[in-house]
């Protein structure tokens, strides 16, 4: 595809930021000048498209946070960032996902990493799509308050977007994570609906209770979705479905950090900032920052791993007075665990590259006192 033909250049003055700000380093797609991707590690754009949000949103959103983006300093990283500009919106919001698709796709097959500012959250749908049309069995994790199920729509839209996904045919989606959901905004039948799935669902206060819990939950996505209403309204005021509950922004940033480190990741969404809501730029300052801690576990991702290497010590475990067996890794150097899940003779292929579930000590620990870890058993369900 011509990658130049699906977006809009955007005018940036390279004087107004000194060489050690992003926004005077940056590559960035102007009027009649694309940039060169041969080099390029990482591109983001914006994808301005509000449609399927329960607000009227436009090109501001993304421009605020991309000037307060600019304004930071480089980190220790040196990845090559293109900035895209922003995806030409369609006729119909379908036009602007199929889009989008096709351009994730294509930034796959150039072995680039992308970050979408949104827009609308329904846009994940995409996401997800762009890793179907490859035929990629899908971790997806959504930073969210609520589950965007639907449950009472037909239409795709951010609030529905995610039993859209799982409909999908043929489905790839292989696990998804919902972080930092709270309770009183979710019906039972979504907890009971991700639970029957074998989904894996952290309540915001468990979450919070001990964060380097959900590493392992976003150490193998594929594909994360970050809405803004997941952070507290005193943190992230342009939001209109903002609470006064949800995470600060030192832990989202190190949240999202986290997920930087997945070596499987391909796309990274920031969805349904209000910049009309905003609060002296409170918000587009805070979404800059998470982009910040992003890039930097994204450089500092650990390679894929293999449990047989040198490098991991293999302990055997028994479970349930010796009704399952399993064995978990650990990592001597990254101190980073693995759990083994056994697949029956006829399980199917696509499966068996995911057999090593990363996981946590405690997992091992569980296991080691006869138990059995709940992420064990769910990954041990949807494989067999």
């Amino acid at each position: 595809m011509e990658f130049e033909l699906s977006f809009e250049p955007i005018n940036h003055d390279f004087s107004s930021y000194n060489s050690n700000q992003i926004g005077g380093f940056i590559d960035v797609y102007m009027p009649g000048d694309f940039p060169d991707l041969t080099e390029a590690d990482v591109v983001l754009f914006g994808v301005p498209e509000f449609r399927g949000s329960i607000f009227n949103g436009s090109d501001k959103e993304v421009e605020q946070v991309r000037h307060e983006y600019y304004k930071l300093y480089r980190g220790v990283e040196r990845l090559r960032i293109v900035d895209l500009g922003n995806l030409k919106i369609g006729k119909e919001k379908s036009d602007t996902f199929f889009l989008l698709s096709e351009v994730l796709q294509e930034c796959q097959r150039r072995g680039l990493f992308a970050l979408l500012i949104g827009g609308g959250q329904d846009a994940t749908y995409a996401q997800y799509h762009s890793n179907a049309e490859l035929k990629k069995l899908i971790n997806l994790a959504c930073i969210d308050s609520t589950f965007d199920l639907g449950l009472n729509s037909d239409d795709l839209n951010s609030k529905s977007y995610l039993s859209k996904i799982i409909q999908h045919e043929p489905n790839f989606l292989f696990n998804f994570s919902n972080i930092g959901y709270q309770s009183f905004l979710v019906p039972n039948d979504g907890v009971k609906l991700l639970n029957k799935l074998y989904f894996d669902e952290k309540r915001l206060g468990e979450v919070r209770s001990d964060i380097s819990e959900v590493e392992p939950l976003l150490r193998n996505i594929d594909v994360l979705s970050l809405d803004i209403s997941s952070i507290r309204l005193a943190d992230a005021p342009g939001n209109f479905n903002g609470s006064p509950n949800g995470f600060s922004g030192d832990e989202i940033c190190k949240i999202v950090r986290y997920a930087g480190l997945s070596d499987r990741i391909s796309s990274f969404g920031i969805y349904e900032y209000d910049f009309a809501s905003d609060i002296n730029n409170q918000t587009a300052k805070l979404i800059a920052q998470i982009m910040w801690y992003f890039f930097e576990g994204y450089f500092n991702r650990i390679k894929r791993l293999k449990p047989n290497s040198k490098d991991f010590i293999k302990y055997h475990v028994t479970m349930l007075n010796g009704e399952y067996n399993t064995v978990f890794y650990k990592n001597k150097q990254l101190d980073k665990w693995w759990m083994e899940i056994p697949l029956i003779d006829n399980c199917e292929e696509q499966f068996k590259s995911h057999c090593f579930i990363p996981c946590s000590y405690k997992d091992y620990v569980i296991a080691s006192n006869g138990d059995m870890p709940e992420r064990w058993w769910r990954a041990f369900q949807k494989m067999n």
